[in-house]
């Protein structure tokens, strides 16, 4: 298995994966296996349960519904999914995701990733702090509507989801903000084709991910995790390093 730089083609160590990620919020999988991304994981982190996992953190995202079976299901059909945080409406969302192609698609079904730190630091330079933590995703359910983007001092941690499920607004009136922030994901998404055994890894409190619509049987493995609580790099789970605006 080797691990890349996005957009450099450089051979990361995985030793210095934390590093890496601290630094770009994504690592490139090629030649994987399950087995080797779960390894190089428990290395630093441990599992995060998700309702359809098939093992420890791990969920196989395969098309297994129909397309009108509503939002939560989508990612098991053949639609597209528009970039996103895994488990943005829980109260505490894993701060790593590995994917890895098991089954590629007979035509279509790219990754998307977005680096959310480019967005925010775009965003920040047009409205105040206060105003980017204001915005919130609205929710069918009866708990609090969660922030988009939660500020802690030197960090942030994104939260995105925009379908029938939840979406972006201010409960402040500020929809040119909302607009913004909507155009800038569109705008900066970059296309990854992944063939069998390549898929990445991301900080996910950074970097959305999602996909376009495909056809064929499609197969891909997904891990979510967080860093050990002793780990150099824990403060990962609490989002990501920004500087002071």
């Amino acid at each position: 298995m080797l691990l890349v730089e996005a957009g450099y083609e450089v051979e990361v160590s995985p030793d210095l994966l934390p590093v890496t990620l601290a630094r770009d919020g994504v690592v490139l999988i090629q030649q994987g296996s399950v087995a080797e991304v779960r390894a190089l994981l428990d290395r630093w982190t441990v599992p995060v349960d998700h309702p359809h996992q098939v093992a420890d953190g791990l969920t196989v995202i395969a098309p297994h519904v129909r397309a009108n079976d509503g939002d939560n299901e989508a990612g098991f059909t053949d639609l597209s999914l528009t970039p996103h945080t895994d488990r943005s409406l829980h109260a505490q969302p894993p701060s790593l995701l590995a994917t890895l192609m098991l089954t590629p698609a007979r035509a279509g079904g790219s990754a998307t990733l977005v680096d959310g730190a480019r967005v925010l630091r775009i965003v920040r330079h047009r409205a105040e702090d206060a105003a980017i933590a204001g915005l919130r995703l609205r929710t069918t359910t009866s708990q609090p509507d969660p922030p988009v983007v939660e500020f802690i001092p030197g960090h942030a941690r994104i939260r995105y989801r925009d379908d029938r499920i939840a979406d972006p607004y201010s409960p402040d009136g500020r929809t040119d903000l909302v607009a913004d922030l909507r155009r800038l994901i569109f705008e900066t998404a970059r296309s990854l084709h992944l063939g069998a055994g390549d898929g990445y890894l991301v900080h996910n409190h950074r970097f959305l991910h999602g996909r376009t619509a495909f056809t064929g049987d499609r197969s891909l493995a997904r891990l979510l995790a967080r860093v050990n609580s002793d780990h150099p790099y824990a403060w990962l789970n609490r989002g990501f390093s920004i500087a002071s605006s």
